[in-house]
């Protein structure tokens, strides 16, 4: 099958490496020279644990990339996701599937935009994997992941896609669901993401503090409330024992968020507690702690931009 990663950063590169050392014909699409230097000099570099393989693929630029694909896989930053497709218009046929593993709301939208709905997929990953060096990813721990398609039901679609993740050894689930699992998503990370990001932390060190890890939950409540009051059934549990399993299991993971924020970057705050604010404002639900995040990580990317030495 060939596929293209668009937005091959950490989690883009992880996909596509185990992908393409499984024999699919993959490309890996980013923005980043320094990534695309090392991995066209070194090949990409996929480490987990004490255990390390590479693989030898193609990597370039989305605006040089020339298609068609049979699939697209999309990790872009939410506000690169326009931008990055539009660079793409040439490489889509009628035939052509996009699925988005990214994370945040809204993405189908403005996929669907491109490909129309009958070629829109959306997923969640669950996922610890950090880029370590210009070539090199590594996991951090174990994760599933899940998508479905975003407007219908494709079970024999879906089945294809779920066998080309699993056949690469991948822990990819189909969800006829996917919306709740999408929330479920976007409420941890409207918890941990942002907790992590204004205090430095790690899940490790949010675990250490009863106070920080109850504001992660009450966080993520508000998001399960604002996604019900929507008519999306997100069990608030779920995403409870997922805050704790990261705390617990994935303790030196730096959220990306922070990794963002670290890097003098733009972070995906608006698709995140910004968009459950939005959202809860026009449901008339209380969302007080993803409002007040959301400030304040727009605060924080001021600071951390202007405090960075310019290149």
């Amino acid at each position: 099958m060939r596929i293209a990663i668009l937005g091959a950063g950490a989690m883009g590169s992880w996909f596509g490496g185990h992908l393409a050392i499984n024999g699919q014909n993959v490309q890996l699409l980013t923005t980043n020279r320094s990534h695309i230097d090392a991995v066209q000099r070194d090949g990409l570099e996929l480490r987990s644990g004490p255990s390390s393989m590479s693989v030898q693929l193609p990597i370039g630029e989305p605006a040089k990339f020339n298609g068609p694909v049979d699939l697209v896989i999309v990790l872009t930053k939410t506000f690169q996701l326009e931008a990055a497709l539009s660079s793409l218009e040439g490489v889509f046929d009628p035939d052509t599937t996009v699925l988005s593993f990214q994370n945040g709301l809204g993405n189908a939208e403005v996929i669907a935009k491109h490909v129309g709905q009958d070629n829109t997929w959306i997923g969640m990953t669950m996922l610890p994997v950090d880029r370590i060096a210009p070539g090199i990813v590594e996991g951090k721990g174990l994760g599933a992941s899940w998508f479905g398609h975003a407007y219908k039901n494709r079970p024999e679609k879906a089945a294809r896609l779920e066998g080309l993740f699993t056949d690469a050894g991948m822990d990819v689930r189909f969800d006829a669901n996917i919306k709740s699992r999408v929330w479920e998503k976007v409420a941890f990370n409207a918890g941990m993401n942002a907790l992590c990001a204004l205090t430095h932390a790690t899940p490790g060190i949010i675990n250490r503090s009863a106070e920080v890890k109850q504001l992660v939950k009450n966080t993520a409540a508000e998001a399960v409330a604002v996604a019900s009051s929507m008519g999306v059934d997100v069990s608030l549990s779920a995403v409870f024992d997922t805050i704790d399993y990261a705390c617990a299991h994935h303790p030196e993971h730096i959220p990306s968020m922070l990794q963002d924020l670290l890097s003098g970057k733009r972070t995906e705050i608006d698709a995140i507690n910004g968009a459950i604010a939005g959202y809860a404002e026009i449901e008339g639900v209380p969302s007080p702690l993803n409002s007040q995040w959301a400030a304040l990580i727009r605060l924080a990317e001021q600071g951390h931009s202007a405090s960075r030495p310019p290149v």
